[in-house]
């Protein structure tokens, strides 16, 4: 007759309430247990890969959706965290790779366009990254978060785009400093005036520049 702790749905339990207090170290050390009863439930190791994450330890966290995986292959919610915790390991195209095969198991799985927008910022692919957030906000309207996010993905791409235009125009004209403060300082409300201006002074260099007859 089997007691109270051989029984593995005690344990979840157990670890999800750990989980809720930020207790991540012990809630593993409760799934571990309930995985001693029950090694090939899915969910009980994409749970521990979660409070992997939580805990910081995020090699093993891989291991754990490694496993969720292996058992249940369609799991979206595995793939969108197996990807969210190789992006902290530094893996961007690996974790990229995860949110897709996540979204096209569950196109509509807010978190995984969220997280492939998040990586796919750090890469500084901007734009593929404010589109991540734009479906996000197809999904869910009033999530404000998604709009913040893809408003500043679009500030750092017009940023890098400035930055560029700099080093081209620098090459034939005396950029002013008032156009190079606002790239060195991230003048988000600046940078459509300083593009202009600098297009319009390289546009006065290629004038002058062209013979007269």
């Amino acid at each position: 007759m089997a007691t109270r702790d051989e029984n593995p749905g005690r344990w979840y339990h157990r670890g999800q309430g750990l989980c809720t207090t930020s207790c991540f170290n012990e809630a593993v050390v409760c799934y571990d247990k309930a995985l001693e009863l029950s090694p090939d439930d899915p969910v009980l190791w994409r749970r521990r890969g979660f409070a992997l994450i939580r805990a910081g330890r995020y090699e093993e966290a891989v291991a754990s959706f490694d496993r969720a995986l292996a058992l249940d292959p369609e799991d979206a919610t595995a793939w969108q965290r197996k990807g969210y915790v190789l992006a902290h390991l530094g893996e961007h195209d690996s974790a990229v790779a995860c949110c897709d095969r996540a979204l096209m198991l569950d196109p509509e799985h807010i978190l995984a366009w969220q997280s492939r927008g998040w990586v796919l910022g750090a890469m500084c692919r901007y734009d593929e990254a404010a589109e991540c957030y734009e479906a996000v906000l197809s999904i869910d309207p009033e999530r404000g978060s998604a709009a913040w996010h893809r408003d500043r993905m679009r500030e750092r791409r017009d940023i890098e785009a400035l930055v560029s235009e700099i080093r081209e125009a620098g090459r034939v004209i005396e950029v002013p400093a008032c156009i190079r403060d606002v790239a060195r300082e991230r003048d988000y409300g600046n940078v459509d005036l300083a593009r202009a201006v600098l297009r319009e002074l390289a546009r006065r260099v290629e004038r002058a520049a062209v013979p007269r007859r």
